[in-house]
């Protein structure tokens, strides 16, 4: 490689470490055991609070919180798959019917 290239290759890598060392950040803090801020949730809200949100997800029609998209409804999943490839077959339609189209221009 060019001297140049080198130089320029390992400016960037130098210059880049710092900067990935500063996005990094660690998930400790849900692990500490420090003071609670004001209006903080007790672990017995939080219990209360999830087991709400699980059975929101349990009710028919709601796909969050990790309830299976396929494990319900069989037919809405398959309109949406047919959407899902009509709409993506009539844009690679599209590009395919464009490419043969076109003749070659000479320079």
């Amino acid at each position: 490689m060019n001297s140049v290239t080198v130089v320029t290759v390992a400016a960037i890598l130098i210059a880049m470490g710092p900067l990935a060392l500063t996005l990094y950040q660690t998930a400790s803090a849900q692990y500490t055991t420090g003071q609670t801020s004001p209006g903080a949730l007790s672990v017995e809200e939080q219990l209360k609070l999830a087991k709400e949100k699980v059975a929101n997800a349990e009710q028919a029609g709601a796909y969050g919180s990790g309830t299976p998209f396929f494990g319900k409804n069989i037919g809405d999943a398959a309109i949406y798959t047919a959407a899902i490839v009509a709409i993506f077959g009539a844009v690679a339609a599209a590009f395919f019917v464009m490419s043969r189209g076109k003749k070659p221009v000479k320079a």
